[in-house]
């Protein structure tokens, strides 16, 4: 099975995450929440890299 290192799958994830709420966040209340749109992403890609290693340090045993 051909992985991908979790930097790219976190990072892969926070940009669509990004897009999606700041996309979502406009369209709905016409509001530019940039700084939200950030910090989520940002949460978001440390929440994805976690898990990323733990499953991969679990399913490598």
């Amino acid at each position: 099975m051909d992985t991908k290192s979790p930097y790219f799958t976190a990072s892969a994830a926070s940009v669509t995450y990004f897009i999606i709420y700041f996309l979502l966040k406009y369209l709905l209340q016409n509001v530019l929440d940039l700084e939200g749109a950030l910090l989520g992403a940002v949460g978001f890609w440390i929440v994805i890299f976690i898990v990323h290693r733990l499953l991969e340090r679990r399913y490598s045993d």
